[in-house]
């Protein structure tokens, strides 16, 4: 989507300082891959200390927000030092799901979220990715296709995250968001797919 391609152009000018000074560090986009994962983790026991203590949502908002900053700095590291590698990019993939895993498991462990809608949110954001991997193995391009994008994902979650400190049902509310947007974009994925593909059948 148009949107979409906006948004990154936006983040990657306006992130473009503190990519030039993280490349001066030399430090490997990898280990950025991992500190983002990492960071998204801590996210879980402050949703677990907001069930008693709301203002730990706005810890566990700080802590997917610096996580998903970090995921959207790492290629642009790899890019500006010119260490764009396969195995980078399935290693930045592969912890992608495992954040959208965390994000399901804190939502739940809130308590405002219950374990059956944090399941389908979770089954549906796979479902997302499954969708274009799956479609760019066979020669079909799908990085802009779709209502809901990781990226609209993870700012969802932070949003809903932080506002949860006013009242822990917006987060059920979120988890409801995420879903369905994730369920039109698997829809339209297939629709996508379907469309390319039918001349091969």
């Amino acid at each position: 989507m148009a949107l979409g391609r906006r948004g990154r152009g936006f983040f990657e000018k306006a992130a473009a300082p503190v990519v030039n000074g993280l490349a001066k560090t030399r430090i490997s986009p990898n280990s950025l891959t991992v500190l983002g994962l990492l960071l998204t983790g801590t996210s879980l026991p402050c949703y677990w200390l907001a069930r008693e203590t709301p203002v730990s949502f706005v810890l566990a908002a700080l802590a997917l927000a610096l996580g998903g900053l970090l995921d959207g700095l790492d290629g642009l590291v790899a890019r500006t030092l010119g260490k764009q590698t396969a195995f980078g990019a399935f290693l930045d993939s592969f912890t992608d799901r495992i954040s959208d895993s965390l994000v399901a498991a804190g939502f739940m462990l809130s308590g405002a979220v219950d374990p059956y809608l944090a399941l389908t949110m979770l089954t549906a954001m796979m479902l997302v990715s499954y969708a274009r991997a799956r479609a760019e193995s066979l020669n079909v391009e799908l990085k802009n296709v779709g209502i809901g994008e990781r990226a609209v994902r993870i700012i969802a979650a932070i949003l809903g995250t932080l506002l949860a400190f006013i009242s822990s049902s917006i987060l059920f509310y979120t988890g409801l968001f995420i879903t369905a947007v994730s369920t039109v974009t698997v829809a339209q994925r297939f629709i996508a797919v379907s469309s390319a593909l039918s001349g091969k059948r």
